[in-house]
């Protein structure tokens, strides 16, 4: 259920924000790399599952940096 501040994004406002092509965004919707949705021919994704997905990698990797080695 979206929430009632839950933006939905299109392919174009996504491309933007990561700054690649909306080809490569097509991609990743299709290849399962980000939670995407179709509404018709077009793609969407929820600004919620889109922050859940960077909150995630800062996670992990500030994680990673406690385990690396220090030499």
């Amino acid at each position: 259920m979206i929430g009632r501040d839950d933006k939905i994004m299109g392919v174009e406002q996504l491309a933007r924000f990561f700054n690649v092509t909306n080809q490569t965004i097509w991609r990743w919707c299709k290849a399962g790399k980000i939670p995407a949705f179709k509404i018709g021919a077009q793609w969407k994704i929820r600004q919620s599952d889109l922050n859940k997905i960077i909150n995630q990698k800062l996670t992990k990797k500030e994680n990673d940096k406690h385990l690396q080695p220090l030499f």
